[in-house]
């Protein structure tokens, strides 16, 4: 084929927004521009953008492989300017990896990509369509070129990017997908740079199902601000906050020492996005492979790092060390496959089946934890779909159904929604949370589509980081005792009981309720999970983060204000942050009759004893649900919805400016309801983990994000 180059109108610039979103149909070699005005402020940005982009044009869903799927990568309103951590992109579409359906979803990638597309004079990128055959899209500022991607097809993530580098130039920033996207598994990824991914929701295999290789932005342009100097005064004062608590650089001696002597390489601190003041991120050059004959370079972060083992825990007890791990966290890089669904479901449920006489064998091969080469050749069998490799690329919910392997073992470790467990301190042995505190992650994965936990650190993390049964934020003169947790709740959600060890499920729909909206407002803007809503501090006699004169919580909006000139409080910015939360309902209740039956799918995965005790309370707790249901009834209360129906309501979407949204959804609902079979009800988990408890117990060092 032969390429297509359009060069596309500006309109008029405001302040943070580019007023542009670029427009692509595949099917048809159509570019063209629409401007963003309309929906901004009101939508935010990223996020709120891409769903009110859905609402418009998406009455009924589309399958998740249908060339009418939105493939939509969406900045922040902020991404491109000297906003702290505001690279990160979201990246949203009707997602493979979600069950029961491939509903309206979305991931988020970290990186320079979306940095460069706001340069480049976009606010977003919308790709519809599907072309016959491979193809690239080129974004140079003005000018946006479809082009073949032939000679791409077939190359890894980091060869595709190397390959539109030299043909467009070092400074290019490149979506790419792998093996595991063209072959379409649901759990294929987006990659930026050797780390930055867009990992939940099957985004790859959205663009593998398109025929796109790669996208690619170069940028040459700036994100004009209404108050720089202001802005620039915010990025100073978090950075300083930040790396108060958050410091790993006293790790790197000791991995540098043993770096030297097994083989070589070096590992320093790196951003994981564009203007990140506090680097955390581990990134290693030239590192011996434990299996491969060549050399490693790329970051180790989050999950990623868990490939390596080490025993910390009996699920994860091999122990290939530093080198293996980031051998096989870039290996499944390259291939395009999603970490966390890998190492905290598709493993421990293998491990299960294995363990239980259901599994001997993978592919010819003797199942083999212990081995590299082992790893090595499933990753590469799920990339490629060979063997059990073409079920596990469906990923681990749907595989086991599949094969019919181990199915009650697989929902041990799925907490729902097609996802596995995520700070939900029972499927995922990787964050140590307990009761009570687990009870708002509870209602979070209720409440989403997929995962929760990509924005919604703030509570479930931040309780466990902070408070006084971790030691992972700690200084040595220095600590956060509950009566100031306590007093903090206080403050941030109006009740004590909301920080309280003790507590039960008294006040935990609140907290719920408030880091609902903070996800939101982190996903838009755009802003670190890991950092935001900045609530604690070690630099202040009661805790309570300030940052100059302005309250941690309130940083985000003084980041919008200065950004847009947009003259919003806090209390108008949240408005915002609801409007795009409910609108997001809106959407789930027009296409899938999406109600209060359905959020309680997810509950068996709580109504076992939890991973962890509670040392306040010294025995494990379930989730009881007769009072899990009067934490709903509170939260649906808090939301404006109605506590039987769990949908918005009437005079909610009114007081959000959304009242025309009601009857199309709720004229949606029914046709819904007409054309989907009934949902079979949730059997209750088996808790069939059989691992020596005693071993359990001493694991109270997260591991992963």
């Amino acid at each position: 084929m032969k390429g297509i180059t359009v060069s596309l109108p500006r309109y008029a610039s405001m302040n943070g927004w580019c007023n542009r979103i670029l427009r692509v149909d595949l099917s048809d070699g159509r570019i063209w521009a629409q401007e963003t005005a309309p929906w901004v402020p009101d939508f935010i940005g990223a996020r709120g953008l891409g769903a009110r982009i859905l609402w418009e044009e998406y009455p009924e869903p589309v399958g998740e492989f249908d060339p009418r799927n939105p493939l939509m990568v969406v900045p922040g309103a902020l991404t491109g300017t000297r906003s702290p951590y505001s690279g990160r992109t979201i990246v949203c579409g009707f997602a493979p990896q979600c069950y029961p359906y491939p509903w309206f979803s979305r991931a988020n990638i970290g990186g320079d990509w979306g940095n460069e597309l706001k340069r480049a004079g976009y606010d977003a990128l919308v790709v519809t369509g599907a072309s016959d055959r491979p193809v690239q899209i080129l974004i140079r500022d003005d000018e946006v070129s479809i082009l073949p991607a032939d000679e791409m097809w077939g190359l890894d993530t980091i060869e595709t990017q190397e390959a539109a580098r030299d043909a467009f130039g070092r400074g290019t920033k490149t979506l790419a997908i792998g093996p595991a996207g063209e072959r379409l598994s649901r759990i294929a990824t987006i990659q930026t740079g050797t780390t930055s991914v867009a990992g939940q929701g099957g985004f790859g295999a959205v663009m593998g199902s398109k025929k796109l290789k790669a996208i690619s932005a170069i940028g040459m342009g700036t994100v004009s601000v209404a108050d720089p100097d202001r802005l620039r005064e915010l990025y100073r004062g978090v950075g300083e906050e930040v790396r108060s608590f958050r410091g790993r650089r006293q790790r790197l001696k000791s991995i540098n020492e043993q770096l030297q002597a097994d083989g070589g390489g070096r590992v320093r601190l790196a951003p994981c996005t564009s203007y990140c003041p506090s680097p955390c991120r581990m990134d290693f050059e030239n590192v011996q492979g434990c299996y491969f004959d060549r050399k490693w370079s790329g970051g180790l972060a989050c999950v990623s790092g868990i490939f390596g083992g080490g025993g910390r825990h009996p699920i994860y007890d091999w122990d290939f060390g530093t080198r293996g791990a980031l051998e096989l966290n870039m290996y499944a890089n390259r291939l395009g496959l999603n970490h966390w669904d890998i190492i905290v479901g598709i493993v421990p449920w293998l491990r299960a089946c294995h363990r239980e006489g259901l599994l001997t064998e993978m592919n010819g091969r003797p199942v083999d934890w212990y081995s590299i080469e082992f790893w090595v050749h499933m990753l590469r069998d799920m990339a490629y779909r060979e063997g059990m490799g073409d079920a596990l690329a469906e990923g681990g919910y749907r595989a086991a159904l599949d094969l019919n392997l181990g199915v009650e073992l697989m929902r041990r470790y799925y907490t729902g929604w097609g996802y596995s467990g995520h700070w939900d301190g029972h499927a995922a042995f990787v964050n140590y949370i307990v009761y009570p505190f687990w009870i708002v992650g509870a209602v979070h994965w209720a409440m989403d589509t997929r995962d929760p936990a990509s924005s919604t650190h703030g509570y479930v993390q931040n309780v466990m980081y902070w408070g006084p049964f971790t030691s992972t934020y700690r200084h040595e003169e220095a600590e956060i005792t509950w009566d100031h947790m306590r007093a903090i709740g206080e403050r941030i959600y109006g009740r004590a009981d909301t920080l309280d060890p003790t507590s039960g499920y008294e006040g935990k729909a609140i907290p719920a309720a408030y880091h609902g909206l903070r996800s939101v407002m982190k996903d838009c803007l755009p802003t670190d999970d890991q950092v935001f809503p900045l609530i604690y501090s070690y630099n202040t006699p009661d805790r309570f983060c300030r940052i100059g004169d302005i309250d941690g919580p309130d940083v985000d909006s003084h980041l919008f204000r200065a950004g847009t000139g947009i003259e919003w409080d806090s209390a108008e910015f949240t408005r915002a942050a609801e409007r795009v939360l409910n609108l997001e309902r809106a959407i789930m209740v027009r296409h899938w009759g999406r109600d209060r039956a359905m959020d309680e799918r997810v509950l068996p995965a709580f109504e076992y004893d939890e991973n962890w005790i509670n040392p306040e309370i010294g025995t494990r707790m379930a989730l009881e649900r007769e009072q899990f249901a009067k934490v709903l009834d509170e939260y649906y209360r808090i939301r404006g919805w109605g506590e039987r129906t769990g949908q918005p309501s009437l005079a909610k979407l009114e007081e959000l400016g959304l009242g025309d949204m009601y009857e199309p959804m709720m004229v949606g609902a029914a046709v819904a309801r007409n054309r989907l079979p009934e949902l079979p009800p949730e059997k209750p988990v088996q808790d069939l983990h059989r691992y020596d408890p005693e071993r359990e117990d001493r694991q109270k060092e997260n591991v992963a994000d």
